[in-house]
């Protein structure tokens, strides 16, 4: 699939590097700030050194500053490099039709066709802005933030490790179950599209001969039926929010439980618990993403 869209990006390639690159970035830089909240707590706050408080500090100030660039800078060349790439798809799309067959044209119904160079190429262009950035970060943030965790406590690391599992199946389960009803949720709709345009094109017969009701109930039903589809697909598709914030609720409570029994036996500082649930809310984030990637890949 990537091989066969890949030659539509000509003329915008330089904005997909720029754009990988201010990803990558953004995730390296967030990467930084939990790591210098910890040296602030347990190092600065402890020794009571407020000079290396407001150093540190500033220094958290700037690598925000610099991530909200990336992510801005992710933003605008995103954007410049989809819009560029559906408008090279949907014209050779365009040229490729005016090279069919009347065999080949008796195929596809018009709606059909015209869904392919407007909905499909949008949802194309929308995967492509919303799906690059998490597709490239939440690896990053993933395995950077698990190796972090652990170089902080290996043995508070545990209590994440035991959620995790159940996380991941549970995410890969719904995206599972959703991707094929897209298939399904793209057919009802070129059923809703062919009765809309049947209808407008025939709209002088409809009301010459009085089958208002019967194209009226004609609609209903389709309608009806893209509306059940679609709220069972994305009703699906939904669930992934209130998986992740359920699995981040027991982390957090186990965290907390355990990472507080160690403070309190000054096994680690109130600083390593506050930055080791920092890199445990990233590398969350990171799994949810990458189920929210899936799905749109698959649509």
């Amino acid at each position: 699939m990537l091989k066969k869209l890949a030659p539509y990006t000509r003329g915008y390639r330089w904005y997909i590097l720029l754009g990988v690159l201010c990803s990558v970035g953004e995730a390296v830089l967030e990467l930084e700030l939990p790591q210098a909240m910890s040296a602030i707590v347990d190092v600065g706050i402890a020794s009571g050194s407020l000079a290396l408080v407001l150093a540190t500090g500033r220094r958290m100030v700037v690598v925000a500053l610099l991530a909200g660039v990336c992510g801005l800078g992710y933003s605008h060349f995103s954007a410049k490099a989809a819009m560029g790439f559906g408008a090279n798809l949907r014209e050779a799309e365009y040229a490729h039709l005016q090279q069919y067959a009347f065999a080949n044209l008796d195929e596809f119904e018009s709606s059909s066709l015209v869904t392919r160079l407007t909905t499909d190429i949008t949802v194309i262009q929308n995967a492509f802005v919303m799906g690059v950035r998490p597709l490239l970060r939440s690896p990053v943030m993933l395995v950077a933030g698990l190796l972090l965790a652990c170089a902080m406590s290996a043995r508070l690391a545990v209590v994440f490790f035991v959620i995790l599992p159940f996380l991941a199946v549970a995410l890969g389960l719904i995206v599972h179950h959703v991707a094929p009803q897209y298939a399904v949720l793209q057919g009802v709709m070129d059923r809703l599209n062919e009765t809309l345009q049947e209808d407008l094109v025939a709209i002088r017969a409809i009301k010459a001969y009085v089958r208002e009701g019967h194209v009226a109930k004609r609609f209903e039903d389709v309608n009806a039926s893209l509306a059940d589809t679609a709220t069972h697909t994305f009703g699906g598709a939904v669930l992934n929010m209130p998986v992740f914030q359920a699995a981040m609720a027991v982390a957090n409570v186990g965290l907390l439980w355990f990472g507080g029994q160690m403070v309190a036996s000054a096994e680690i500082g109130v600083g390593t618990l506050t930055g080791f649930m920092s890199y445990v809310l990233l590398i969350m984030n990171s799994l949810n993403m990458i189920s929210s990637v899936f799905l749109l890949l698959a649509r």
